[in-house]
C-alpha cells in the first residue's frame, strides 16, 4: 500500500514537472494492466458460450478480475482528457501528412470521445452483468460480438492512432488474443493452488491455445506488411527493431510465448500448481515488456523524465488494480465456498431424506 501511495505521489509530481511525459507514462501503464480485466471478460463470455467444469470451478476468479474493468475505465479518463497532448493527428490539419489527412473523418476529437464512451458502456456493462450470480445464456453470444467490435476499434484508437500512418487489419485480433492470454496467466498465478489438478490442466490447455493464437496473429500481421512492402506500416516495425527496442522485443517474445510454450508441453506438469504459477509469472513479465515495446516507440522523443515516470505509473496503476482485485477475489472466494457448503448440505439432506 505504501509503495502504491509513493508511486501515485511521484505521478502527481510528474503532472507538475512534465504533463506530456506524465500522460504518456499513464497511458502506457493503463493499457498494460487494462488488458487483463478485458481478457477476463472474454474468458467469462467464452465459458458462457461453451460451458465446462473448468469455468464453473474458476468462475469466481474471472469475475474478480473482470470487476477491475471499472477501475481501468476510470484510469482511461486521464489520457482521454489529455488526448491533445498524446495524439499527433490532433495537430493543425495543414501540418499533417497526406495519408493522415485522409483518416480525419474517423480521427477527430468529437467522434473519438463518443467512441470511447461507447467502449466504456459496453465493457462496463458486460463486466457488471458477468459478475452477477445468474445470466441468460443466450446473451453471451451478442455480448461476445460487442466485446470483439469494441476491442477492435479501441485498438485502432489507442494503439494505432498514436502513429496514424500505420494501419493493420490484424491488429485488433492480435490485441484480443494478447489480452485473453495475459488474463489467463494472471488467473493461474493467483489461484492455481485452489483448483483441482484436472481443472488446472484444462485451463492451461486453453491458455496454451490462446498463446498460439496470439503468435499466429502477430506473425500474420508481420508477414503481410513485410511481403506487401508497405512503407508506412513497415516503419512501425523499424522503430521497434532499432536501438534497445530490438533486444527488448526479443526478450518479450521469449518470455511471453516461447518459454511458456515449452513449459506447457508436459501433461503431467500442467497439473502442478507451482509449475503453472512459475510459467504464468514468466508470461506476465513478457506481457509487460511486450506492451512497453508496442507503445513507447510511438512517442518519438524519450525525455529523461520517463526514466522515473514510466515505472512509477506502472506501479501506481498496477498497485491500485491489485488492491481492487484482492478485495474482489476475497469476497468472491468466500461466496464461492459458502455456495459449495450450502450445495453439499442440500445434497446430503436429500440423501438422508
Amino acid at each position: 500500500m505504501i509503495i502504491v501511495i509513493v508511486a501515485l505521489a511521484v505521478c502527481l509530481l510528474g503532472v507538475a514537472i512534465d504533463l506530456r511525459s506524465f500522460l504518456q507514462a499513464w497511458l502506457v501503464a493503463t493499457l498494460t494492466w487494462g488488458m487483463l480485466p478485458l481478457g477476463a471478460v472474454a474468458v467469462l463470455l467464452i465459458h458462457g458460450l461453451t460451458g465446462g467444469a473448468w469455468g464453473n470451478e474458476s468462475r469466481y476468479l474471472w469475475q474478480a478480475l473482470a470487476s477491475t474493468t471499472h477501475l481501468f475505465l476510470l484510469a482511461m479518463l486521464v489520457p482521454l482528457l489529455g488526448m491533445s497532448w498524446l495524439m499527433p493527428w490532433t495537430a493543425p490539419v495543414e501540418t499533417l501528412p497526406e495519408v493522415v489527412r485522409h483518416k480525419l473523418l474517423y480521427l477527430n476529437m468529437p467522434f473519438f470521445v463518443i467512441r470511447n464512451l461507447l467502449y466504456a458502456l459496453i465493457w462496463g456493462g458486460l463486466a457488471w452483468w458477468l459478475c452477477q450470480p445468474r445470466q441468460h445464456r443466450r446473451a453471451h453470444a451478442p455480448g461476445a460480438i460487442l466485446w470483439v467490435l469494441a476491442f477492435t476499434f479501441f485498438g485502432f484508437d489507442w494503439f494505432m492512432s498514436l502513429e496514424p500512418k500505420f494501419y493493420s487489419d490484424v491488429f485488433g485480433l492480435e490485441l484480443m488474443t494478447l489480452a485473453v492470454s495475459s488474463a489467463m496467466a494472471l488467473g493461474l498465478l493467483l489461484c492455481a493452488p485452489m483448483l483441482r489438478p484436472a481443472i488446472r490442466s484444462d485451463i492451461a490447455n486453453l491458455w496454451l491455445g490462446m498463446l498460439l493464437g496470439w503468435a499466429f496473429m502477430a506473425f500474420s500481421q508481420l508477414i503481410i506488411i513485410w511481403s506487401g512492402n508497405m512503407p508506412h506500416e513497415i516503419g512501425w516495425y523499424l522503430q521497434r527493431t532499432s536501438g534497445s527496442w530490438r533486444p527488448i522485443g526479443r526478450l518479450a517474445f521469449a518470455l511471453f510465448l516461447f518459454v511458456p510454450f515449452l513449459m506447457l508441453l508436459s501433461s503431467s506438469l500442467k497439473r502442478r500448481a507451482s509449475w503453472l504459477q512459475v510459467t504464468a509469472a514468466i508470461c506476465l513479465v513478457g506481457h509487460v515488456l511486450h506492451m512497453q515495446w508496442m507503445l513507447w516507440p510511438a512517442f518519438s522523443k524519450w525525455p529523461a523524465n520517463q526514466a522515473w515516470l514510466g515505472p512509477a505509473a506502472l506501479i501506481a496503476v498496477g498497485g491500485l488494480g491489485y488492491l481492487w482485485l484482492s478485495r474482489a477475489l476475497s469476497t468472491n472466494l468466500n461466496r464461492n465456498l459458502s455456495e459449495n457448503l450450502t450445495g453439499r448440505a442440500i445434497e446430503q439432506g436429500g440423501r438422508h431424506g
